[in-house]
């Protein structure tokens, strides 16, 4: 599984239709008391106030069904998903600055279908897709959502679209598991192999409770306070991607470029985790030390001392939200100090003489000391503090074999997709572990120099993890890491409650983190 643009995406050619979700003849939705998160409600605002302006901000998945489409077990596969997801059914809308939500009861939706032509060329394919995606996922209207089939006479793919505020990166992998496996059930006349709906957490009672947690919080509160002073030690800003000097970024927002690299191959993730273990690490702190060495330019005057990046977290707190559909995400303030006295550079960029594994014990500590802000949406920490809180360099790392039927995800050509963006100083980069492998996607400034910055910031990237993964213990059973984190939002920050500054915060406690490194081999 990979997560690219759509131009990425050979679909076969077929005919090509559109599905939509409306509500049944006489339904009404019923106003909603439970409010957005932080996170939905900035996204309806700015989307309310730019209009069609708006950046696309849609992600979606890809996949291949044998045989042609049964229309019939289609829609009934549609529908019963629908019913079993409540976020779907409910409607954001900017009213006079607040937003609402209103939500349709379960069984009061219908499925039209609507006919795209028959495309011959797979690049046409992808141009129509990405024009309707574009058309029909308005955060602001309802359903923000929209599906397309590409039939043949011996399969079909399938794609299904969603605005950013319906879905995050492993709700996408869960839409794959359940329309597929609902599908080929209504196609067999057999019950579908999927947990209740009275064992998935809505995500719209989630966002009430995130709502309750964190609307009190004020600026003295300990994760708001340390989100000021990463801010204050970054000269009031996010950080941004760390350039060399000479290496400036566009002075628009043109169109942003994007790649998807490999790092290494499954043999090569599974002995790169050992190796991580082995010193006292995991393969996600593995990935932080790999993509904070990676930003060092050993000899260089303008040389970083400190790797400083927003890390991008799930928030699926309990595993009740480990099968649920939303937009289960933070951002949380990282930092780490990169290693000092290193003057030189090996033949791949990297610096000579530093092995990420060395870096573990403070990587580790570092995400100890991000994942509990992650609960505190940006949103509400940027009115707090007063400012503007663009993301300009944000990393994360996903590992996606726990994920629903990621074992059958090859065979059925299976692809995420996310929205072609618009950014003059924006990169994203996700480090992401499948059952193939370790890959990194990324998106970026088309501006020449920082292209290629990012380029070579990737390729060391992939140079720092080969080298660990080479000096790997065979003797370790790699572990997989489920979905949810199974400590609950109160619980996430301090003790539970909203610590007062000075508790924990980098002046008192958090360089006291401790983590075994082991010995290498």
């Amino acid at each position: 599984m990979r997560f690219t643009e759509i131009a990425d995406y050979s679909v076969r050619p077929g005919e090509a239709a559109q599905w939509s979700v409306s509500p049944a003849e006489g339904a009404e939705p019923v106003p909603d008391p439970r409010p957005p998160s932080h996170l939905q409600q900035a996204h309806v605002r700015a989307r309310a106030e730019r209009g069609a302006a708006s950046d696309p901000s849609w992600l979606a998945i890809g996949f291949d069904l044998d045989g042609p489409l049964d229309e019939p077990a289609w829609r009934a596969a549609l529908l019963r998903w629908v019913d079993r997801h409540e976020t779907l059914r409910s409607a954001l809308r900017s009213d006079g600055g607040e937003v609402r939500r209103r939500t349709w009861a379960p069984g009061r939706s219908v499925i039209s279908r609507d006919a795209l032509g028959t495309f011959r060329e797979p690049a046409e394919i992808s141009d129509a897709l990405r024009e309707l995606f574009n058309a029909r996922t308005d955060p602001t209207s309802w359903p923000s959502y929209v599906f397309a089939t590409v039939t043949r006479a011996d399969s079909c793919t399938v794609c299904l679209a969603f605005d950013h505020g319906n879905v995050d990166g492993y709700s996408i992998l869960l839409v794959l598991h359940e329309i597929r496996e609902l599908y080929l059930a209504a196609r067999g006349g057999r019950a579908a192999d999927l947990p209740a709906v009275a064992e998935i957490g809505s995500y719209v009672d989630f966002c009430a409770r995130e709502r309750e947690y964190t609307d009190g919080f004020e600026r003295s509160d300990e994760p708001v306070a340390r989100w000021a002073e990463f801010l204050a030690d970054c000269g009031g800003a996010p950080p941004g991607f760390p350039l060399p000097a000479g290496a400036p970024f566009a002075a628009d927002g043109s169109r942003q470029h994007g790649l998807c690299e490999w790092l290494v191959d499954a043999d090569g993730a599974a002995a790169f985790e050992q190796a991580c273990r082995r010193n006292g690490g995991s393969a996600f702190s593995g990935a932080l030390a790999a993509l904070a060495l990676a930003a060092a330019r050993p000899g260089a005057a303008d040389a970083p001392d400190r790797f400083r990046a927003l890390l991008l977290l799930h928030t699926r707190s309990a595993r009740s939200w480990a099968r649920s559909v939303g937009w289960f995400v933070g951002l949380a303030p990282v930092e780490l100090a990169l290693p000092v006295g290193v003057t030189a550079a090996g033949a791949a960029g990297v610096p000579d003489g530093v092995d990420l594994l060395d870096l573990l014990p403070s990587a580790g500590a570092a995400l100890r000391r991000a994942k509990p802000l992650s609960t505190v949406p940006v949103p509400k920490v940027a009115e707090l503090l007063g400012v503007e809180l663009p993301p300009r360099f944000v990393v994360s790392y996903m590992d996606l074999r726990s994920s629903p039927g990621a074992r059958c995800w090859a065979e059925s050509n299976a692809r995420a997709l996310h929205a072609p963006a618009s950014s003059a100083d924006e990169v994203y980069l996700w480090v992401m572990r499948s059952v193939e492998g370790i890959y990194v996607t990324s998106r970026f400034p088309g501006a020449e120099q920082a292209d290629a910055a990012v380029r070579e910031y990737v390729a060391r990237l992939g140079c720092l993890v080969r080298a660990a993964a080479a000096t790997a213990d065979p003797d370790l059973v790699p572990e997989f890491a489920p979905l949810w984190t199974d400590v609950e939002l109160h619980d996430q920050v301090g003790s539970g409650a909203r610590t007062p500054v000075g508790a924990g915060t980098r002046h008192t406690g958090l360089d006291h983190d401790v983590v075994l490194k082991g010995t290498r081999p």
